[in-house]
């Protein structure tokens, strides 16, 4: 049995997708939420095989928790389900663990298909989006450089993006550490060691160069 775990805010959404989803043999609902908080607990107590994720639910940190759902379970299937048309959340969110991005509007033509494929360990993206989306996002992002020269996902981990993004949206020190749950001093550990890398000085800049990039969405 492949067990399956919904988190979404919209409690006819996760219906249907129960519905659509245990309609095919061999797949198993074990547990759902519409509560962004709820989620790290309970895929840490059910250990699902697949995490379908609406990146857009309340009290989520959006993409940010694509990582912190990864580091409960490493091997996780992560499923998006959003109804952001936006090839810069494809491209986000895949690149930082997701293995799927499926639009809500082609859910109930595609979801089944999605998970097949994700099983497979393949990549699945909605067929909304044009049949190269990954490769012109790819080079897309590619060509975003810093002052060095290097693309910046390559030259920050995976942690200093994240504190980047939560900078770069207005948060302290001391909220970034209590949303991570990290002490204020690796907080600006962090901070320093990415203005070091980004040859960039203050905040300002930093808020500048995550909009530049595309590390955030305006939108």
């Amino acid at each position: 049995m492949y067990n399956i775990f919904i988190a979404d805010d919209h409690t006819i959404i996760r219906q249907g997708l129960s519905r659509i989803i245990e309609e095919v043999s061999g797949y198993k609902i074990i547990g759902e939420t519409g509560d962004g908080l709820q989620i790290l607990p309970l895929v840490r107590e059910l250990k699902p095989d697949m995490i379908i994720l609406d990146i857009s639910m309340p009290n989520l940190r959006g993409i940010e928790a694509i990582h912190k759902i990864k580091r409960v379970i490493k091997k996780i299937k992560i499923l998006v389900l959003t109804m952001h048309k936006n090839e810069d959340y494809v491209y986000e969110c895949l690149t930082s663990g997701a293995h799927a991005y499926i639009l809500k509007e082609d859910a109930d033509t595609e979801l089944i298909t999605a998970i097949k494929s994700l099983r497979q360990d393949n990549v699945y993206v909605s067929s909304s989006f044009t049949g190269d989306v990954i490769k012109k996002l790819v080079q897309r992002k590619s060509d975003a450089y810093d002052k060095k020269g290097g693309a910046v996902f390559k030259i920050l981990t995976n942690r200093e993006r994240e504190i980047l993004k939560l900078i770069a949206e207005g948060n302290s020190n001391k909220k970034l550490a209590m949303k991570l749950g990290i002490s204020i001093r690796t907080v600006e550990h962090h901070r320093l060691s990415i203005m070091r890398k980004l040859d960039l000085s203050n905040i300002v800049d930093l808020v500048k160069y995550a909009i530049k990039t595309g590390l955030i969405d305006l939108t």
